[in-house]
């Protein structure tokens, strides 16, 4: 099998204890094989006991109980109670993989890094820093995940992969990821794929308009699936944020619109003065979410929704690192690569509009 795997991805290691945003006190559901799960049943003594007293099954898929603290074998010490009793091997495929994203796609694998880590988003800090390519190294070798997907047309994937190059080359040439190109030509591809008429290509389309998300739509994507109370102890660090843009703007933005937009543009420009390179760094993060996301339209077929998310959740992310930023005279890099981490654990919850442009 041809694996192509994202440049930084060996340079990635758990830094376990150290780690400022632990994946363990989190509130995912981390589902446990079948073999993995008879395992569990059948250990002996206390770890046993435990084991069993933290599973359970439902529809089928076995998954750990979370406890308020997150994963019910994340220690005191910040280290997880299975590794140290058995090592790396006896626990859950997610657990070993995280943040690794292996991505079978039947011709090919891609290998890439979730941001949700923070010491995946420092690579990607170091690399965006460093002007380095985000480039795939291709080998040849036998992998052991299964197949993402139940398409088997090769030549519409070939053309998606020719297409997520001419977009980042877009990104390069000097178009802001939210430029109203990257929408009008998602807007050609998602009828050319209902019409069954040839595809278009991003090289045709070209403007200088950028998509304004407004207040109120930040307000929507934050208040419909992104915020919960919960967050406050499973993310003290993102449940400060949204409490901090609630004082500062909250459901009050709605009733003076112009005001809280003006007080959003000068919170972005307080930030560009602290890090004068921080709308590169934008396109270089909607940039990697290009090469992390794009090819999932191999299975919906829905280009606009896929490009109008990833702009969504790039002008989302800039909100809470300026929020972050306000009342600190110098951005760590460290500091800046939790707050990708923690807002990437919740980003999925992101629900967008997509009429606003249509």
């Amino acid at each position: 099998m041809k694996v192509k795997r994202i440049s930084f991805l060996n340079d990635f290691k758990c830094t376990a204890e150290k780690c400022p945003a632990n994946c363990c006190h989190n509130s995912w559901k981390i589902p446990i094989d079948p073999d993995m799960y008879q395992k569990y049943r059948r250990e002996k003594g206390l770890l046993g006991l435990l084991l069993r007293c933290s599973t359970t099954k439902r529809h089928g898929i076995a998954t750990f109980r979370n406890t308020f603290r997150g994963c019910p074998f994340w220690g005191k010490d910040q280290l997880c109670g299975i590794q140290k009793k058995h090592g790396t091997t006896y626990m859950p495929v997610v657990c070993r993989q995280f943040p690794r994203q292996l991505y079978n796609l039947k011709f090919f694998c891609e290998e890439t890094l979730y941001l949700a880590c923070p010491e995946a988003a420092w690579l990607f800090l170091k690399f965006c820093a460093e002007d380095k390519p985000f480039a795939f190294i291709v080998t040849e070798e036998n992998v052991s995940y299964k197949v993402n997907t139940t398409n088997d047309d090769k030549e519409f994937l070939e053309y998606l992969l020719d297409t997520r190059n001419e977009l980042i080359q877009i990104l390069k040439n000097g178009a802001p990821f939210d430029s109203m190109a990257v929408l009008h030509y998602g807007q050609a591809a998602q009828n050319a794929c209902l019409c069954q008429r040839p595809l278009p290509s991003p090289l045709e389309y070209n403007s200088h308009e950028r998509y304004r998300i407004t207040c109120e739509e930040i307000d929507d994507m934050l208040f419909h699936g992104f915020y919960h109370p919960r967050l406050r102890t499973i993310s003290p660090l993102l449940y400060s944020l949204c409490q901090k843009y609630m004082r500062k703007f909250g459901r009050t933005g709605r009733k003076n619109s112009a005001d809280a937009s003006r007080k959003l543009a000068l919170l972005k420009e307080s930030l560009c003065r602290k890090m004068p390179d921080f709308n590169q760094l934008l396109n270089r993060y909607y940039e990697y979410y290009l090469l992390t996301n794009f090819l999932d339209i191999y299975e919906s077929y829905d280009f606009s929704k896929c490009l109008f998310y990833g702009m969504a959740k790039t002008n989302l992310l800039w909100v809470f690192i300026a929020l972050y930023a306000e009342d600190k005279e110098i951005l760590n890099p460290r500091d800046l690569a939790t707050v990708i981490a923690v807002y990437e654990r919740r980003a999925q919850q992101i629900q967008i509009r997509m009429g606003t442009f249509l």
